[in-house]
């Protein structure tokens, strides 16, 4: 079956000695590039090399269901990088337990017990703290000339996850897990290339990074332990229980409370980085919401109630996760033999599958390229045909509290300022959708004086701005 579904499904012709790696590195590192073009080439499935079934990709809403709501067959795959670290270390042990990589009966008593934590109406109980954060952070902006946007997204989320979370805030020591941070997501693809473990290689700082991070967490765990009327996420985590009285082991309770922190942060900076970047190079969209926000808000920050009556606000967040999706390639993996597009898939074979080529199909978005928020006001599409944070039994618990979140930020920002790009600054997305170069802005007082200040680099290949638009 397998040779016969080689020969079946097309693919790139690769050089022998690099093989299916080279299309893999493609595909996880440049996916906005790479992925539409295996689409238009190959169709609806592809294999990453002609003749290898070690990895297939496949397109489109119909596969995104197959693939995504059938974990009897497709489950969630470790990931290469968990499969060439020490089952005991540091690093596996927080990544390995959580609700994103359990699997089965398993994945489904955790998302039990941790769902009440991301309730809808647990939301308010962040809301102060979501408000509070990005105030502070605005305060600083009076006294700074000019400053990265990606890196000032970072300083507010990550107030914010480790306030909610965690319901603690210590300048010095969040500066301290934020670079422990940046070093891991440095280190982490450049020891998949090198797993030795020698000092001063990749692989060996992934896992002393690895120990610091663990460190961290126990200790907070430690000290939630004794707070016995917390509202925060890690203390609704402690306190959670089955219908049976079981809790969530230690074990459980690191990788979850690591796993929520470091997605919880970095995803959302950089969907808000890619959300004030689109909003200025459409200044009359950014006009529209400015009218919404401050028609409603009077120049306060949003009350719980309010969030849900701003419709442009959450289509500008849609429609910015639609054409930038901070995940834009998942994977799962065969469990046992498979179909799929008519071809006989064996087990163990990993499946690719790309929110970012199913949110450019123009037979589901019309003008795929243009930044049009108010397509959401009218437009329905199901979870497989819009899935930014995945879809199916895996799909990202924190969803709602990363909009809700956003939501706040953007309604107190643009009202208080208005952000000034320098002209021809160099845009592009890489690993993970972050801006690949720097993305300097001056923050002057919201004086409406909106204008689009021309850029330079592959964005433009990404997303159409036309001069109508002016």
């Amino acid at each position: 079956m397998a040779t016969l579904a080689a020969r079946s499904i097309p693919g790139p012709k690769v050089f022998p000695l690099l093989g299916w790696r080279s299309n893999l590195v493609k595909a996880f590192y440049t996916p906005f590039f790479y992925l539409p073009w295996l689409h238009k080439t190959y169709g609806n499935i592809a294999t990453l090399a002609a003749g290898n079934l070690t990895y297939v990709v496949v397109f489109g809403p119909e596969n995104n269901f197959k693939v995504l709501s059938n974990p009897d067959c497709f489950e969630v795959t470790k990931g290469t990088i968990l499969e060439r670290m020490p089952a005991d270390s540091a690093f596996s042990r927080m990544m390995l337990r959580n609700v994103a990589m359990e699997r089965g009966k398993e994945h489904r008593r955790l998302r039990r017990l941790m769902q009440p934590a991301f309730h809808r109406k647990m939301l308010t109980c962040y809301h102060h703290n979501m408000v509070e954060m990005t105030q502070y952070v605005l305060e600083r902006w009076e006294t700074q000339n000019e400053f990265e946007l990606n890196q000032e997204m970072k300083r507010i989320t990550l107030r914010i996850i480790i306030k909610a979370l965690f319901g603690l805030y210590d300048e010095r020591e969040l500066e301290r897990i934020s670079t422990t941070i940046f070093q891991l997501n440095k280190a982490v693809p450049l020891a998949l290339i090198l797993p030795v473990n020698l000092p001063g290689t990749p692989y060996h700082q992934t896992l002393r990074l690895g120990e610091e991070l663990e460190q961290f967490f126990l200790k907070l765990i430690e000290q939630k332990r004794s707070q016995t009327e917390a509202t925060d996420v890690l203390a609704a985590l402690i306190h959670a229980h089955d219908e049976d009285g079981s809790f969530l082991s230690e074990d459980e309770l690191l990788s979850n409370t690591a796993s929520l922190f470091l997605a919880g942060f970095e995803t959302t900076m950089t969907s808000l980085t890619w959300v004030l970047f689109l909003l200025h190079q459409h200044p009359h969209i950014l006009s529209d919401l400015l009218d919404e926000l401050e028609g409603i808000l009077q120049g306060n920050a949003p009350t719980p109630e309010q969030i849900a009556q701003m419709p442009l606000l959450d289509g500008v967040i849609k429609e910015s996760l639609r054409l930038l999706p901070p995940g834009s390639v998942g994977a799962r993996v065969t469990m046992t033999d498979c179909e799929l597009e008519g071809y006989e898939i064996p087990a163990g074979t990993n499946i690719l599958y790309s929110q970012f080529v199913t949110h450019r199909m123009p037979e589901l978005y019309p003008e795929p390229n243009r930044f049009k928020p108010e397509r959401w006001l009218t437009l329905k599409r199901t979870p497989y045909e819009y899935l930014p944070f995945g879809a199916g039994q895996h799909m990202c618990i924190g969803a709602g509290f990363a909009i809700y979140e956003m939501k706040i930020i953007l309604s107190v920002l643009l009202q208080r300022y208005r952000l000034q790009f320098v002209p021809g600054t160099q845009v592009e997305p890489k690993v993970r959708m972050q801006p690949k170069y720097r993305l300097q802005v001056k923050a002057v007082p919201q004086d409406r004086r909106f204008e689009r200040v021309p850029v330079r680099g592959r964005i433009l290949e990404l997303v159409d701005i036309s001069d109508h638009e002016m």
